[in-house]
């Protein structure tokens, strides 16, 4: 852990910006002397490095004691889901500031949604000239967040983007294959992407890849589906890995849900509706969209939220709630 006071000036005009960081995230693990530079470079600002993800709740603890006008996380998917788990459960500040993002890890898709890509040095100078030139409420936007129960008594694990089937075989094939060959990010989510689709069409070695197992999907009061999906996906975010925007806003509810059932075509069928725009807002042959605060997911597939894996538990469903919200601020 460290925490740098040292260009903290308690009183002064420039609001104070609270840091934190996960100095093991991927970037980060080659990059976090050029962020301590810039944070040692700059008046009002708050620095606490993680020495594990457990000591979170210890540093929105120190920062509710500081009163910062913004909170920035330097980490990947995975320590924003622990933060934001921190901040909907265990929540010391009266008033909660803003959250902003530094990609600090492999995806980023959460940073990325909300206009914080590329260099995390040159992000955190944009935010802190924001900050500085009066900008904040300027920058500010409200997300839903997925609050994800395991059904194993314990609390809620929190993020933005939960997928199953093909997304989890996908990750670990992108892991295990992409990233190990030092692949840039961009690149190696494409060749996972490409993996996928492949296996789907048939054309690829391994074609179970986009099968699950049998699994039943409850949007209450609007859906039940069962069968054997390609994917099945929830998420609070506009935009998804390399841009895709495929949700519509249409429908009420926080979470953006889609399922696609397997087989070449429906696969097929789906990326046409995503590249052209009716994916969520026209009837899709094996497609089936839904907005809605509450998911129950009833299946033996893996699940990830944010990069983050999980296994269900026997007989206990996964029940997924979009109804709460934090503010952030958008670039």
């Amino acid at each position: 852990m460290q925490v740098d006071q040292s260009n903290f000036n308690s009183g002064a005009l420039v609001p104070l910006i609270a840091v934190l960081s996960n100095p093991k995230s991927t970037t980060n693990a080659a990059g976090m002397d050029d962020i301590r530079k810039v944070i040692n470079e700059s008046a009002n600002l708050l620095h606490f490095e993680l020495d594990g993800v457990e000591t979170m709740d210890e540093a929105m603890a120190l920062f509710a004691r500081a009163n910062p006008a913004l909170i920035i996380v330097n980490g990947g998917d995975g320590t924003i889901g622990v933060a934001l788990q921190s901040l909907l459960y265990k929540n010391p500040f009266n008033v909660t500031p803003p959250v902003a993002f530094l990609p600090g890890g492999k995806t980023n898709m959460t940073a990325a949604d909300l206009g914080m890509k590329g260099d995390p040095v040159k992000v955190l100078k944009n935010l802190i000239k924001m900050v500085k030139a009066g900008e904040l409420s300027e920058r500010l936007t409200t997300r839903n967040l997925i609050e994800m129960d395991l059904g194993d008594g314990g609390t809620p694990k929190v993020g933005t983007f939960f997928g199953t089937a093909g997304i989890v075989k996908g990750i670990y094939w992108c892991r295990e294959n992409a990233y190990a060959k030092g692949l840039p990010n961009s690149l190696a989510h494409v060749w996972s992407a490409f993996k996928l689709v492949s296996s789907a069409f048939g054309l690829s070695k391994d074609k179970a890849m986009m099968i699950s197992d049998p699994m039943n999907v409850v949007v209450p009061g609007k859906a039940r589906i069962s069968g054997q999906f390609a994917s099945v996906t929830a998420t609070t975010l506009d935009k998804l890995i390399m841009g895709f925007k495929p949700y519509s806003n249409e429908g009420l509810g926080g979470l953006r849900f889609a399922a696609i059932e397997t087989g070449g075509r429906n696969v097929f069928r789906a990326l046409r509706g995503i590249l052209f725009g009716s994916f969520g807002k026209k009837y899709i042959q094996g497609v089936h969209t839904r907005r809605g605060d509450d998911i129950r997911i009833e299946g033996t597939d893996p699940v990830t939220l944010d990069g983050e894996m999980y296994t269900p538990l026997p007989g206990k469903p996964i029940l997924l709630k979009g109804d709460k919200t934090l503010t952030f601020v958008k670039l």
